[in-house]
């Protein structure tokens, strides 16, 4: 959408040279939602550990100082859409809010129907350039986020290092597509458009960087919890199957409740398969299609060392509880390489002391070649226990079947 294109831009060309203290900021700086290294955020359940809307507002001051124009491109980016009952919503949001001391920033409570989600949405986007927004079906049996899951996404990315969320940023062009395909059979060509997400080519900025975009839809076979396509950064999440790592499900299944919102492990896994896409991306390569990008999961050396290491049990464990996928076995996520190295990325994050004993190579590979030495504390540092089994009654009469 051309309208996009020149929106994204505009707010992509403010950050451009840092300019004077009393002027405007330079965009997308990580210094609000800071590296978390340490355990606070797993400990914790949904109801906590988030920014509080002070520093949210606090945030929104500081990038928007000298920049008058910023919000409404920036609400304008995070609430594109072509859908016509998206448009007429938009323009009911629009002419309800003319009056308001903030009509953009009111468009985007109408948008989320919660002021701390425009807040949070708004802030995530001027810090860390991330975008969360509708699906941009418009069916009802696609459930839509709410603030609840804006604050689990900024968790997520609060474990994830600033250099891994700006490579991450990076646009894979896809204009010459066309011809790049064009020698080959009808049926794989309309297989290669399928693999791009809708408005993945027209979000892409005149710097060529693209977002890190998070967005409601229904995976695979409507039980895959996220999903990733190679070579891209949107990431699509099925909402109720997402859910079900929230604090206080209860599974027959591994036996356990969860006490902490085992959400932030699912969204680090996904983000982590971005990090593969865009690990060995220098912006130049000429290629357009997802299948010949050259990423970790596909370089031969880095293949041995993921085919080698033997992943945690857990808490590669608990995806038995709520995904149904044959790379699931034995309790461990150990199936394809590109899941293999997800869950490797994800357990250095969510349980280094662990993967240290039952990986150290690979462990070492992550500090060294991935995570430039940053290293974590895990979740079996945390104070408090944050599984709990089940007892007897709730094993026979609660509990979740597995991977339906």
């Amino acid at each position: 959408m051309k309208h996009l294109i020149l929106l994204s831009a505009a707010v992509g060309l403010l950050n451009g040279a840092a300019l004077a203290q009393d002027q405007a900021e330079t965009l997308f700086q990580n210094r609000f939602f800071t590296l978390s290294k340490d355990n606070q955020l797993l400990c914790a359940t949904s109801e906590q550990a988030f920014l509080p809307p002070s520093v949210l507002r606090a945030s929104l001051q500081f990038y928007e100082r000298g920049r008058p124009h910023l919000r409404a491109q920036a609400v304008a980016v995070l609430t594109d859409h072509k859908n016509p009952q998206h448009l007429e919503d938009l323009a009911d949001y629009r002419a309800d809010c003319q009056s308001n001391e903030s009509p953009d920033l009111c468009v985007l409570e109408k948008y989320w129907g919660d002021t701390d989600a425009a807040l949070r949405a708004l802030a995530l986007f001027y810090d860390t350039k991330t975008i969360v927004k509708h699906s941009e079906d418009y069916r009802y049996q696609i459930k839509r986020f709410s603030e609840d899951h804006i604050r689990a996404f900024e968790k997520a990315v609060r474990k994830i290092p600033g250099f891994l969320r700006q490579s991450i940023s990076k646009a894979k062009p896809i204009d010459k597509l066309a011809q790049e395909i064009a020698d080959k059979p009808r049926a794989v060509q309309n297989l290669i458009r399928e693999a791009y997400q809708d408005d993945y080519d027209t979000s892409i900025w005149q710097d060529y960087t693209h977002p890190l975009t998070l967005v409601p839809g229904i995976g695979f076979r409507s039980q895959t919890v996220a999903q990733v396509f190679s070579g891209q950064n949107l990431i699509v999440f099925t909402v109720s199957a997402f859910d079900k790592g929230k604090e206080g499900t209860v599974y027959r299944d591994i036996n356990a409740e969860y006490l902490v919102d085992f959400r932030l492990p699912i969204a680090v896994h996904e983000i982590a398969h971005t990090i593969d896409n865009f690990h060995f991306w220098n912006g130049t390569d000429d290629l357009y299609f997802f299948y010949k990008y050259h990423k970790m999961s596909n370089d031969q050396q880095i293949m041995q060392i993921v085919s080698a290491a033997q992943l945690a049990l857990w808490p590669s464990k608990w995806f038995e509880a709520f995904e149904y996928l044959h790379e699931v076995n034995a309790g461990r996520y150990d199936g394809s390489v590109q899941e293999k190295l997800a869950e490797l990325v994800a357990q250095y994050i969510l349980i280094p002391e662990r993967l240290k004993i039952s990986a150290p190579q690979a462990y070492q590979w992550l500090r060294h070649e991935v995570f430039r030495d940053i290293e974590y504390q895990g979740y079996d540092s945390c104070p408090q226990p944050v599984i709990r089994p089940l007892s007897w009654w709730q094993q026979y009469a609660s509990g979740k079947i597995l991977g339906r």
